[in-house]
């Protein structure tokens, strides 16, 4: 990436009514605060826009293309000023870690999904320029610093790209140990897709028991009805039933798989789309090589709604104990960095079957 300029951000700058803060090629960037007081960027291009939270875990809050909300369905109409996940839950797309993931165990002593998702970034700034393409983009990235005293010392750097061009956007992030020992990592890029309806998921895998397993454990947050518990013992024979999220199965509560076998291109990368009736779709891609585990997560009932088809992690959601037993979690050494890249967003019908024919020649 070629870096043309640089903005720096300031918390106390961001007004109520939005403003225009950058201008660049076809994308424009406005800020402003929610009433709750958190601070919001919206990035525009002219296919859709974003808003993220600069402050607030970096947060992608809302993705909207051709007018078309991407996000799942939640009680929180806005976000909420605090550092609780589930305090202000909702949001299209947020980093988990980095030293633990997942729902905490019995005997886990770490929030859910760890301290990334709301940490409060101390600095955060635009970048914009051009890609060795020469496709122009505004970026947003921060700095997180975590430190505790006998303990871990990391910063994570993360960045959200938006394009002139397009709507898939680039979402990377760079954890970098600063302590003299080594540290263990747990890294999840959580993607919240509102669920569209009869839409049809296509994975560069199989539908088998074996390429999509289901997660057996049971959370302590879901309480299972014996409708529940046969509906999961029916997805462990027949995982298909979900390729098609139709309106009359339930996932409530949640239903998660282990997508496995996943098949990549030549460059490394897998695909995934939810693909909707209207012809466009939702769309993932990261490497398998980088982010070994892959989770689906789906929950559809009256008053939440979502398709996480694909989490891209490096270990499982079952908290650091048990993931550490099953030896899925990381270490950067001392002085390494680790840094993951995600594509994320939405296409229109001509490049889903373009993607769709790519994934069927994998």
């Amino acid at each position: 990436m070629q870096i043309t300029g640089e903005c720096r951000l300031t918390r106390s700058a961001f007004p109520v009514s939005p403003e225009q803060l950058l201008k660049f090629g076809k994308i424009s960037v406005h800020r402003f605060r929610y009433q709750s007081g958190v601070e919001a960027l919206q990035f525009e291009n002219p296919f859709g826009y974003l808003v993220l939270l600069p402050y607030q875990g970096q947060q992608i809050w809302d993705a909207v293309f051709q007018g078309r909300s991407l996000k799942m369905r939640n009680f929180f109409d806005a976000p909420v000023y605090t550092n609780d996940l589930l305090g202000s839950y909702g949001a299209f797309l947020y980093h988990c870690g980095a030293r633990r993931t997942g729902t905490p165990g019995p005997k886990d002593d770490h929030p859910l999904h760890g301290e990334l998702p709301g940490a409060f970034y101390d600095d955060a700034w635009l970048e914009f320029g051009t890609d060795k393409d020469g496709r122009l983009y505004v970026a947003l990235t921060g700095m997180y610093r975590y430190v505790q005293a006998f303990g871990d010392k990391y910063t994570a750097k993360p960045t959200v790209r938006i394009y002139e061009d397009d709507f898939v956007l680039g979402v990377n992030i760079q954890i970098y140990n600063q302590a003299s020992k080594p540290m263990d990592m747990m890294y999840l890029c959580h993607i919240n897709f509102f669920p569209g309806e009869n839409a049809e998921i296509i994975q560069a895998t199989g539908w088998t028991p074996e390429d999509m397993v289901v997660r057996s454990s049971i959370p302590s947050h879901v309480k299972p009805t014996p409708e529940f518990l046969n509906t999961l013992e029916e997805l462990k024979r027949n995982p298909e039933k979900t390729r098609f999220l139709k309106p009359e199965d339930s996932y409530d509560p949640e239903v998660v798989f282990f997508v496995k076998n996943l098949k990549t291109d030549t460059d490394g990368f897998t695909h995934m789309l939810q693909k909707h009736c209207d012809g466009t779709a939702d769309y993932v891609s990261y490497r398998p090589s980088d982010l070994d585990h892959t989770i689906r997560w789906i929950l559809i009932h009256e008053d939440q709604k979502v398709n996480g088809m694909a989490l891209p992690a490096t270990s499982g959601p079952e908290g650091y104990i048990r993931e550490k037993e099953k030896g899925n979690v990381k270490v950067i050494q001392p002085g390494e960095t680790k840094e993951f890249e995600v594509r994320v967003g939405a296409v229109d019908p001509e490049r889903t079957d373009q993607i769709r024919q790519k994934i069927e020649l994998l």
